[in-house]
């Protein structure tokens, strides 16, 4: 993978590199090398500072956070941090769905604290409006948890 996405930058195509990137950070973090991913996530936010090229910034925030949590799971502050971050920039740029993964991951963390009454505010407004589909699975999940938490 890092050779692939060094030579999409020699290449010059820049358009997908902060995905590409926030995938090596993935793969990077699932295999112990989760400092190197933390460290990609961080230059790839740099990078979109530097470039204005902020499609994909939500997700990185959003992975960022999911990293952090497998890191470190007693804390949480961090991940949490990154994940309204994700929501944040989401909703700025009306980017429904990586809002919704975004929430789905917040409501997760808060969950998992018993934090329930949060974790159902954070996803009810992110699953609004959003029509049924079998081609987006964390609508699904999502649905799924905004009903246990409802009961």
């Amino acid at each position: 993978m890092r050779r692939g996405l060094a030579i999409v930058r020699e290449q010059g195509n820049v358009w997908f590199l902060p995905s590409l990137e926030a995938a090596l950070a993935e793969a990077e973090a699932r295999t112990g090398e989760t400092d190197a991913g933390l460290r990609r996530l961080d230059d790839a936010l740099a990078e979109l500072e530097r470039t204005e090229q902020r499609w994909y910034e939500a997700e990185i925030h959003r992975i960022r956070g999911e990293i952090l949590l497998k890191y470190d799971p007693p804390n949480t502050a961090a991940a949490e941090q990154s994940m309204q971050a994700a929501i944040a920039i989401a909703q700025s740029q009306k980017a429904r769905s990586f809002e919704l993964r975004a929430a789905l991951s917040l409501a997760k963390l808060y969950r998992a604290a018993n934090r329930e009454a949060d974790a159902h505010a954070v996803l009810a407004p992110a699953v609004e409006g959003f029509p049924p589909t079998e081609q987006f699975p964390e609508l699904a999940e999502a649905l799924t948890l905004l009903s246990a938490l409802s009961r």
